[in-house]
Order: structure tokens, then C-alpha cells, then sequence
């Protein structure tokens, strides 16, 4: 790892978004470890630990679970120095127990802990995305993998 300072820009041109699809039951906890097992083939095992630690302290905090059958689990550490982004798509919902509702999209960030503003317009970003994307009545995601994964990085653009 590096030790240039995290950029504000919160999605680089190179921002690789990884996307995996939930079998029926999957726990929160099972997702929570999915996704950040996906973003292996970017970041180390020391980088791993950090992300799912920050990501599971922050539910602990408070869940992440925000509307309309979309979480957003993250957790900002200082062992990354870009965001990382992958996505949990769950045509059944994964329970997400705070909240005793489904979440059919999990977007979970790994965010630098010096990235604060960058981390805040992405969620912005997230969030209006969510509000006009093409979404079941529960929130599910109506297309495939790849139209998710390219409607999300054309919308954190």
C-alpha cells in the first residue's frame, strides 16, 4: 500500500464495483462476509480485516439499513487509500434484523477515514440513484448483473 493522501474524489475513473447475487436465506452476517470477500482480488488480507471490522462496528452503531429494500453497510478505515464499492443483489431480501425488513440491494463502501466529503457526495449519489432506478415493489433490482453494474457506475460518476 501506498502513502499518497486519499483522494477526495470518491469514484476514480478505474473504480471497480463488484456484484454478487444472494441464494435464498442468506443471513446478513453471510452478506456482510460475501461482499467483503469480493473485493479480495483488489485489496490484501490486512485491508479486508479493517473493512470488516469498521463495516460491522458501524451496524453495530446503528443499522444500515435504509429504505425501500436498500442497505448500505460501510466503514471508513485508514487502511485504504481509495473507496471500494461492491454490491449484494437478493431477489428474496436479506433480513436485515435492526430494522426486521428485507434489503434486495446491499451496497457496502470501504471508505479512507480521511475521505469524509467524498464518502458524503457518494452516498448522496447512492441515494438518488436508488430513489429513480428501476426497482421492483420491494425494492428488488429488476435486471441482471450488468445493467446493475453499469447503471451504478454511470450514477457515481
Amino acid at each position: 500500500m501506498n502513502n499518497q493522501k486519499p483522494s477526495e474524489d470518491p469514484v476514480a475513473d478505474n473504480l471497480q464495483i463488484h456484484v454478487r447475487t444472494f441464494q435464498p436465506s442468506t443471513t446478513q452476517a453471510q452478506a456482510l462476509e460475501t461482499l467483503t470477500d469480493s473485493m479480495a482480488e483488489v485489496l490484501d488480507d490486512r485491508q479486508l480485516r479493517h473493512i470488516k471490522n469498521a463495516v460491522l462496528l458501524r451496524e453495530e452503531t446503528q443499522t444500515t439499513y435504509l429504505d425501500h429494500g436498500l442497505a448500505v453497510p460501510h466503514g471508513r478505515t485508514s487502511a485504504l487509500d481509495s473507496m471500494q464499492v461492491t454490491v449484494g443483489i437478493s431477489p428474496e431480501g436479506v433480513l436485515w434484523p435492526d430494522d426486521s425488513r428485507n434489503a434486495h440491494l446491499i451496497v457496502m463502501l470501504g471508505v479512507p477515514a480521511a475521505m469524509v466529503t467524498g464518502y458524503l457526495t457518494t452516498m448522496q449519489k447512492l441515494l438518488r440513484w436508488h430513489k429513480n432506478a428501476p426497482l421492483g415493489p420491494n425494492g428488488e433490482w429488476t435486471g441482471d448483473e450488468a445493467s446493475l453494474l453499469a447503471s451504478l457506475q454511470q450514477a457515481l460518476q
